[in-house]
């Protein structure tokens, strides 16, 4: 007989997605509680705000391994976890020393190097390798840039690293929360489907509506305000810094929402009933083994009793 898991896999995976991403906006919050404190001078509270972020980080790689169990996770997570706890120990000392506060950016950024080799180990496609390649260059020369002795005080150094940190956790949020959808499927679904032209007609109508509202409204003087004005009115976000005054301005504001409304709607319909349908006999192996493991655990429970 199969020897079936104790936990479900999809709660295991919820929870963990939870945790993680919680996780991330406390090091985002720290972070920028770091920098305001750096700011005013305190370094003993951004000592110790630092040395959360590198804790949190640690749990966050933890986590990251628990998940996905294997050699590679486990390595990576054995590495990061020792920089983590040494850049934990250098924080301690730092406020007495400005050249460790540039140490600890340095090995943050070298936590980021290793962290993405071991991606392209985990994944070698070529789109992985390229997006993680230039992460990789990105935190090198950065890297670089902070252990040079300079001019820079203490406050920019930190800020810098706290920057990196808060930056490399939306990230981590974001691409967490996207996981599980495939680009490579909705490429092939836009380029497939008339979302592209679609696409491609909303873009053109937005940069036509913003070349005549640019020449109409007084307070609408230059086109890349008028292309944004135009974003928020198809998206229908309306942030309200601009707004049209004229009666032709105002028709075309009514008509150019509309027409974002319904191409939101018209995209949004195409996407998901193909990704549904390219996704459909994967789901539906899934649902069956819900349905076969539901069925075996209530056999079982009326043999028991």
């Amino acid at each position: 007989m199969e020897k079936t898991s104790k936990y479900n896999p999809t709660v295991v995976r919820v929870i963990s997605l939870i945790i993680g991403a919680t996780l991330s906006i406390l090091v985002i919050a720290l972070s920028l509680l770091t920098i305001t404190y750096a700011s005013e001078n305190d370094l003993d509270k951004a000592t110790l705000f630092l040395l959360w972020v590198f804790i949190i980080l640690g749990v966050i790689r933890l986590i990251t391994f628990i998940k996905e169990p294997n050699k590679i996770t486990f390595a990576r997570f054995a590495v990061l976890f020792i920089l983590d706890v040494a850049l934990g120990i250098i924080v301690l000392y730092a406020k007495s020393n400005e050249y460790l506060f540039s140490l600890t950016a340095g090995l943050y950024c070298l936590t980021i190097v290793i962290g993405r080799i071991f991606r392209i180990i985990g994944d070698s496609s070529p789109r992985n390798i390229v997006l993680n390649s230039i992460i990789i260059l990105a935190a090198v020369l950065a890297a670089v840039g902070l252990l040079i002795p300079t001019d820079a005080n203490t406050v920019s150094v930190v800020t810098i690293e706290c920057t990196l940190m808060a930056t490399s956790a939306i990230f981590e949020v974001v691409a967490a929360t996207f996981s599980k959808l495939k680009l490579k499927v909705l490429i092939k679904i836009i380029f497939r489907t008339y979302a592209l032209e679609v696409l491609f007609g909303l873009l053109a109508s937005m940069i036509a509506f913003s070349l005549v509202l640019m020449r109409i409204e007084p307070t609408i003087d230059n086109f890349p305000d008028a292309l944004w004005y135009s974003f928020a009115v198809v998206t229908t976000i309306g942030f309200g810094d601009f707004a049209a005054e004229t009666p032709t301005g105002r028709i075309l504001t009514v008509i150019l929402g509309l027409y974002g409304i319904v191409v939101v709607a018209i995209i949004t319909s195409i996407i998901v009933n193909f990704y549904n349908e390219t996704e459909g006999k994967k789901d539906s192996k899934e649902f069956k083994d819900i349905k076969d493991e539901a069925e075996s655990d209530a056999k079982h429970t009326k043999k028991k009793k």
